[in-house]
């Protein structure tokens, strides 16, 4: 998979255009932003991390999760997701261009993947709920298995709900902590806790509403991955007000932990660490020539090295992308 396929080139330029402008919106209401403790420690001890755009990054000296802080407010956050310029313009301009690849690439193997751990820990599969559905190719392919009887799309972006809705799907146009559903068997949290405002309050919130012996899949950013810690606010993954939180393996099996999961599996299965490293350092962004090492693997025998250097980042648990399985402690 090539970063390309899945963010095409041509349409970067205008969506970050458009992401300015959200940016901008919110910070307008700066001087209203709120401090809080470590999303996953809970304690009140930090260090700044980074800058970027306004905003401050910061690490939990604890248990090194990085967060923003001071951050938009509840209520900012869920306006931000309904008004967003470019949410729309991804939803309606770069999700439709990439859909194959992402089916292929990212859609399928985690669906296969799902599949595979509900039947080894013998999980009911009546219900199934993706919460921040986005425009509903992971929903649509879920549905098509037919493994599941029940789909439920949780959707509160208004753009990309109406194209979950026009994919056949059974939409909750709101945000998880507003929805009274229970007892489902399987939900997934595909790139969304990064997103909120209250990790631990959304995290409950989906205990809540899954049966005793239910599975949470989450897919998240690993801040202690290879090119989070490599390009840091170079990274287009580390921008706020989209990101909020930024977990590793240790922080958020303590964040799922202290919510009554128990942690099943954690791996690091990204496929792109190395190449969007590569690419900041030809565009100039970062500069890799006081780290030769690098710069060999990556730049002057990429060819050569590029694919087992991801796969041995991806297999020792050092790629920026995180997918983590839990089940909630109960009896089936």
């Amino acid at each position: 998979m090539k970063e390309t396929e899945i963010r095409p080139d041509d349409l970067r330029a205008e969506g970050k255009r458009l992401y300015k402008i959200d940016q901008e919106k919110i910070l307008s209401k700066k001087s209203l932003f709120v401090e809080i403790k470590c999303p996953a420690c809970g304690k009140n001890d930090e260090e700044l991390f980074y800058k970027r755009d306004g905003f401050n990054f910061v690490k939990c000296i604890s248990c090194e999760t990085v967060y923003v802080n001071p951050r938009p407010t509840q209520e900012m956050v869920f306006e931000h997701y309904k008004t967003s310029l470019a949410e729309k313009f991804w939803n309606e301009n770069v999700y439709p261009r990439s859909e194959e690849s992402r089916i292929k690439y990212i859609v399928q193997p985690r669906i296969d993947k799902i599949i595979e751990l509900c039947k080894k820990h013998k999980v009911h599969t009546s219900s199934f709920m993706d919460i921040g559905a986005g425009c509903g190719i992971f929903c649509e392919q879920v549905k098509k298995t037919g493994i599941f009887k029940e789909v439920f799309a949780v959707e509160p972006d208004p753009s990309p709900a109406q194209s979950c809705r026009e994919r056949g799907l059974y939409v909750i146009e709101d945000f998880i902590e507003n929805i009274s559903l229970k007892r489902i068997d399987v939900i997934t949290s595909i790139e969304s806790i990064e997103h909120v405002f209250d990790p631990k309050k959304y995290i409950r919130s989906i205990y809540d509403k899954l049966h005793d012996g239910g599975l949470l899949f989450i897919a998240t950013p690993n801040i202690k991955g290879f090119d989070l810690l490599v390009l840091k606010d170079k990274s287009d993954n580390t921008t706020a007000p989209d990101h909020l939180n930024y977990f590793h393996p240790k922080s958020i099996s303590l964040l799922l932990g202290n919510a009554g999961f128990e942690i099943l599996e954690i791996e690091t299965p990204g496929k792109l660490d190395a190449e969007l490293v590569r690419n900041k350092a030809k565009e100039g962004v970062v500069s890799l020539d006081n780290q030769p090492f690098l710069k060999r693997i990556l730049i002057d025998e990429g060819d050569t090295y590029m694919d087992s250097f991801q796969k041995w980042l991806s297999d020792n648990g050092l790629s920026s992308h995180m997918w983590i399985v839990a089940r909630k402690h109960g009896s089936k």
